[in-house]
């Protein structure tokens, strides 16, 4: 089997060829002695695994090592918590596949979404000490630009408690930064949608308040009105009030990065394994995307948050503000779940089993989270367009392992379909969004193989059932028919991508 390439906008993994797989997994029970604790470590090399696994199927075992290879990512780092105390931390591979200088506890690399609720951390503690409201209009905080107005202005407010729960209504999901050489825009540039700025203006198109939807755009609107509150620019703020205060000496908002961090940076790193174009980018966007940082700093974050939620210890923050970060802004308890800042994990009964959030810069992807009563956690940080999956699977290991998290495997059951009823949607689909490329399907027993050449080669898929398809790396493939004649006319991938039938 070939190597391919990733295609992102098809959400269609590289199709690799297999490799030694290991040993059935190990667990081990959580512990404190040093010696135990480098076992837990050296569980995540060992037993990892695609998040997709075929019932009545051998699930083939592969290291760390392997994986890393087999999604094209450079490195990882990794820091566990127990009991709300850093326990050990991991690494393997390089910061840089020039240099081949190998990744270290102290290797920083862009937080991505992680950003924002270390923001938020920054701004609920200027509030504990000034006057500042978080449920008034953002407009009346607002001095160097304004929201300009929406259907809603004057009946829901878009305030701060919503932008940073994602609950005003306002657009952008994310952004994707400034590469080396490219001119970077002011945060009004980027609330406006004006050049420089690369993406759209931030409009507010929902009803505040009635529903959550994730938007960097918010969280930059509540950046700038933070800024304009205190007179202060977010990087020196935030060494003020949060990474000083915490002993987070690993981490910092300033961009392009510091050079006490540049010392020992990742390199990031696309899909197909080369390094971004125009090296790590530069984000305007600075609560929302642009923070560097360890997996150790980040869980002092978190730890700290955790502690003075439960009244353990506020010396940094009041009981009162924690529990106000971890309270629940969205509508009803069906997830997702969003306090201030942080993703919150809930069970039915709504009552809160831990808490997070994810990351993703170009080259970038990152994980934190933390079980709120038992003080366990893990941050992971990888160089990789592709660290997504990487992560996936450490997470999956780490609940096997240590019962720590909330990630487990997808258990799929395989349908049997026969040859007749397989070959009605054999054939070549052209997809024309948001790529030119045609999608062709060849038998196998039980599904069949998927090429989008130059971009996927050699994926596999297998029946589920009622004309579902799934692949080990998760994605998924349904089929349309006419109605008429009952001749199938068209795939629909993952992101509602569709190819129509050629022949």
């Amino acid at each position: 089997m070939k190597s391919a390439k990733t295609l992102t906008a098809l959400t269609l993994s590289i199709c690799l060829a297999s490799l030694l797989g290991c040993a059935e997994p190990e667990t081990l029970t959580a512990s404190s002695s040093p010696v135990e604790e480098t076992q837990e470590a050296n569980l995540l090399k060992t037993g990892l695994a695609g998040r997709i696994r075929i019932e009545g199927q051998a699930v083939d075992f592969q290291s760390l090592e392997q994986r890393l290879a087999h999604y094209k990512v450079p490195g990882v780092s990794v820091a566990f918590m127990r009991n709300g105390q850093l326990a050990w931390t991991m690494q393997s591979g390089v910061k840089d596949l020039t240099t081949k200088l190998a990744v270290d506890e102290d290797t920083v690399f862009q937080a991505g979404s992680i950003s924002k609720p270390a923001f938020a951390a920054v701004l609920m503690k200027y509030r504990q000490d000034n006057p500042i409201d978080l449920d008034t209009d953002v407009n009346n905080l607002l001095t160097s630009w304004k929201l300009p107005e929406h259907e809603w202005t004057g009946q829901e407010a878009v305030s701060l408690r919503r932008l940073l729960s994602h609950t005003a209504g306002t657009t952008v999901h994310g952004f994707p930064g400034y590469a080396a050489g490219e001119p970077v825009p002011t945060l009004q540039q980027v609330l406006e949608g004006t050049a420089p700025a690369n993406t759209s203006a931030v409009v507010v198109d929902i009803k505040p308040g009635t529903q959550m939807r994730y938007s960097g755009g918010g969280t930059t609107l509540a950046q700038l009105a933070l800024q304009d509150v205190a007179n202060e620019p977010l990087p020196t703020m935030s060494q003020r009030l949060l990474f000083k205060p915490l002993g987070m000496t690993r981490s910092g908002y300033e961009q392009p990065i510091t050079t006490n961090l540049s010392n020992n940076m990742a390199t990031p790193y696309d899909g197909d394994g080369s390094p971004i174009k125009g090296g790590a980018h530069t984000y305007a966007t600075l609560a929302a995307a642009g923070m560097w940082s360890t997996p150790s700093d980040m869980l002092k974050l978190a730890s700290s948050v955790r502690s003075a939620y439960l009244g353990q210890k506020t010396d940094w923050i009041s009981q009162d503000t924690a529990q106000e970060m971890l309270t629940n802004n969205t509508p009803s308890i069906k997830p997702p779940n969003v306090g201030i800042g942080f993703f919150i994990n809930m069970d039915d009964n709504g009552e809160i089993l831990g808490f997070g959030h994810g990351g993703a810069d170009a080259g970038f992807m990152s994980q934190l989270y933390i079980e709120l009563d038992t003080g366990n956690g893990y941050a992971i940080m990888t160089n990789g367009n592709n660290g997504r999956q990487l992560i996936t699977e450490l997470e999956i290991r780490l609940k096997e392992a240590l019962d720590v998290g909330y990630s487990e495997p997808e258990i799929k059951t395989l349908v049997p379909i026969s040859q007749d009823e397989l070959s009605q949607y054999i054939g070549t689909y052209e997809v024309t969004k948001p790529v030119i490329v045609d999608v062709v399907l060849e038998k196998t027993a039980n599904g069949f193989v998927l090429n989008a050449l130059p971009y996927v080669e050699d994926e596999e898929y297998f029946h589920e059932g009622e004309g579902k398809f799934f692949a080990r790396n998760g994605s998924s493939i349904r089929f349309e028919m006419d109605e008429d004649s009952g001749l199938v006319t068209a795939l629909v991938m993952d992101g509602n991508i569709r190819g129509f039938r050629k022949e």
